[in-house]
């Protein structure tokens, strides 16, 4: 797999955002013939990054923004479904003290120690290699957020919209046409098209009927009957 990293900086600090930049490019020269170099987008302000549609493989923040600090900005970044590293560079603000720490946290002390970068960035790019989780990536008029495959029990949708039903039982509402998101649902098998408005994860089917299925949830969804053989051997492999 691609061991490149792509990466998000924001610093509220002009000069710390160039030196961070600076020391960025140096790490990525060194990897170029190795895992790869480094893609660095910088943010100066909260609102660019929070509305991102990019997916970083880590992000380097140190806001001190007294609206969205770094620490504001990180439990955006996980609302949105976005389990990436972030990297908190502390200068003025300890954000070790912040609040209750989110998965992924790490600190790093300014000014930021050469020795102690390239350590974390080889941490980063062995844990892309080895922890990967594929997301699937959606959108709607508000924001891009991303959606690990087994935290979803169906789609439905009409027009333009559809309704992405959670496992957790709660729905979020992603802007596409059905049809285009089973193609974009290639990679990821366990889903199938049942009718021209649901998409099925099998893993959560609990039981078929003669011309429908029912999910987890006890909610039941009509299927066309060309569907019932591939829906078996999906429910064999993934449930």
């Amino acid at each position: 797999m691609d061991t490149s990293l792509h990466i998000a900086l924001c610093d509220s600090d002009p000069g710390d955002r160039r030196q961070m930049e600076r020391l960025l490019s140096r790490e990525s020269d060194k990897r170029l013939s190795t895992t790869g170099g480094f893609y660095v987008d910088t943010f100066g302000g909260v609102e660019a990054i929070i509305a991102s549609p990019v997916l970083y493989d880590v992000y380097f923040l140190d806001s001190t923004d007294p609206l969205c600090d770094s620490y504001g900005i990180a439990k955006a970044i996980r609302d949105k479904g976005i389990l990436s590293p972030i990297v908190y560079c502390i200068s003025s603000i300890d954000y070790r003290q912040s609040g209750p720490e989110l998965s992924g946290s790490i600190y790093m002390d300014k000014p930021i120690k050469t020795a102690e970068l390239s350590a974390v960035l080889d941490d980063i790019i062995r844990g892309k290699q080895e922890n990967y989780i594929p997301t699937i990536e959606l959108r709607n008029q508000y924001e891009t957020f991303y959606v690990e495959a087994k935290k979803i029990l169906y789609f439905t949708g009409g027009g333009y919209t559809a309704d992405v039903h959670m496992v957790d039982g709660s729905i979020r509402q992603a802007t596409c046409f059905i049809d285009s998101l089973w193609r974009d649902l290639y990679s990821f098998p366990m889903f199938q098209y049942v009718n021209p408005t649901t998409i099925v994860n099998t893993s959560y089917i609990a039981s078929l009927g003669p011309l429908s299925l029912m999910m987890r949830d006890s909610t039941k969804h009509t299927v066309k009957a060309k569907f019932f053989p591939i829906l078996k051997r999906k429910m064999a492999k993934y449930r």
